[in-house]
């Protein structure tokens, strides 16, 4: 029963997400157009409903208590180190710009110090990653870190964390074949983002279980997509692959996080 009920549920969430993309492109969206930022949001919260459909039906608890702790805070600065740690390790596959391009867009900008202007830049992804991109968020975590990890978790830990990564990470595959996150390489990077999100949802499944509550996932879920653009920002994007927090040097530092994990015993 358990299994099958789980089946309907990937089943219907990529049917649904998918259908919904298609629909998008048949209406004449496309990435960069003016609806793709609701469309986005859409997308993210099929899942959601997906889940909220199915726990409610078989009695299955999504946990959304409002009880920060300290692992809270891991959630909302985690993805901060991991951007600014992932532009020194971009620099080999890259040149180092800063927020030129940025400033040089922006009147007056030039007048305040960039250093100023990184953390503005980075509180505003603090603000926005606790509120609207957390909202924008909980959708894929209510399915994600929410139905399908309690409906995995007897499997221990890390085999469910591959299993919701590879199913995670596939669910992507129509946007990053639209150009969306690796413009340059969107065949190959479905397998980048499947390699991503495989490494990163140890990561939020930590911070799920220690924090109490999917909305500390979706909190570092929401200001990770408000921060990561800051390292393409910095340095020049000579190739989606190896550059930024989505790129190689993003690989590395979530399997990094990921062996300090196994070695706290998680």
């Amino acid at each position: 029963m358990k299994e099958s009920s789980l089946q309907r549920a990937l089943f219907w969430t990529y049917a649904l997400s998918w259908g919904l993309f298609g629909l998008y492109l048949l209406l004449g969206g496309r990435l960069g157009t003016p609806g793709f930022a609701l469309f986005a949001v859409a997308y993210m919260w099929t899942p959601g409903l997906v889940a909220l459909y199915f726990a409610g039906r078989e009695g299955v608890r999504l946990p959304l208590a409002l009880r920060p702790n300290r692992y809270w805070l891991l959630a909302w600065l985690l993805p901060v180190g991991l951007t600014l740690l992932s532009i020194p390790l971009s620099l080999p596959f890259g040149r180092w710009r800063g927020l030129q391009d940025l400033l040089a867009a922006i009147p007056n900008a030039q007048s305040l110090p960039e250093a100023l202007w990184w953390g503005v830049l980075l509180l505003q992804g603090l603000l926005a990653g606790a509120t609207v991109n957390l909202l924008a968020a909980l959708g894929e975590e209510l399915m994600w870190r929410g139905y399908l990890w309690e409906r995995l978790k007897e499997r221990g830990f890390w085999p469910a964390s591959l299993d919701i990564g590879l199913v995670w990470g596939l669910w992507h595959a129509p946007l990053v074949l639209l150009g969306y996150n690796y413009p340059q390489h969107p065949l190959a990077g479905v397998g980048m983002m499947t390699f991503f999100t495989l490494l990163l949802t140890p990561a939020l499944l930590y911070v799920r279980e220690k924090g109490g509550s999917l909305l500390a996932a979706a909190l570092l879920h929401g200001t990770l997509n408000a921060v990561a653009g800051l390292s393409l920002l910095a340095v020049e994007r000579t190739n989606d692959l190896l550059v930024g927090v989505l790129g190689l040097p993003g690989l590395f530092l979530l399997a990094a996080f990921n062996l300090y994990l196994r070695r706290r015993g998680v």
